[in-house]
């Protein structure tokens, strides 16, 4: 399981705890977020001062919250990713196409960061948030990463940070996910049935660089009733969702 490097900044982390709690939990004041993260008043009105100095957080209705200023670096951050204007567009059209939840995750520091999603009519409501992280092993984006990561990385990655479990159908054998991993690389596609949230199932693809490269996967999620038949996944999602992978793997060879 992950474990903390010792060489840390102390003060930075209590910096991104309080960070952290105020996108959970919404906007705070001195004693609220003092009495929730156990830290002492005067540390907190320290750290918030700062921050708000530095533009990072904002007062509202007397409490503070976080600022747009970190779309500065969020939109950095998604520079790095290749293709991602062909991606995002594709990303789109699928969620018209099917009317379900379409999202594009790419893998950090061993996990799935979701940084871009859109909604079909229909789209069915469930706990992603972009750039929250997630373990790759419990949905369908992650799986499709993890299958076409060197076996090295992915080695690393399920060492660092286990197999938790998620829902009762959440994969938390090592041979088992190796197993699917394998039909994964060979189908082109990853399924994820009830393992994030119960009910809901998802299929997922990857998309791969000129040089067989994982950049990140894109998976269309929906009620089971919807997006499977007796278990399986309906041609008509796969059949879409792979014409989305071809249609951005053509775009990343001829530009």
């Amino acid at each position: 399981m992950h474990a903390k490097d010792s060489k840390t900044i102390k003060s930075l982390e209590r910096s991104f705890s309080i960070l952290e709690y105020i996108v959970t939990n919404g906007a705070k004041g001195v004693n609220e977020l003092a009495e929730e993260l156990d830290y002492s008043p005067s540390t907190v009105h320290a750290h918030l001062t700062t921050l708000h100095q530095l533009g990072y957080l904002i007062m509202v209705d007397g409490k503070y919250n976080l600022s747009n200023r970190f779309l500065y670096f969020a939109r950095h951050g998604q520079k790095r990713v290749e293709g991602l204007d062909r991606i995002k567009t594709n990303v789109r059209r699928l969620a018209e196409e099917t009317n379900e939840r379409v999202q594009f995750m790419v893998e950090e520091q061993g996990r799935g960061i979701y940084i871009d999603k859109a909604e079909g009519v229909h789209g069915a409501p469930n706990n992603t948030s972009l750039g929250k992280p997630r373990y790759l092993h419990i949905c369908a984006s992650g799986k499709a990463i993890l299958a076409h990561l060197p076996e090295e990385r992915r080695t690393e990655i399920i060492d660092h940070w286990g197999l938790p479990q998620q829902t009762e159908n959440t994969i938390t054998d090592e041979k088992t996910l190796a197993s699917e991993l394998e039909t994964i690389r060979e189908d082109g596609i990853a399924t994820n049935n009830g393992e994030t949230v119960a009910g809901l199932i998802a299929v997922g693809a990857p998309i791969l660089s000129v040089d067989d490269q994982v950049i990140g996967a894109i998976s269309i999620s929906g009620p089971a009733h919807r997006i499977a038949t007796d278990g399986e996944v309906n041609e008509e999602y796969r059949d879409k969702l792979l014409g989305a992978i071809e249609d951005i793997a053509l775009n990343l060879k001829y530009t």
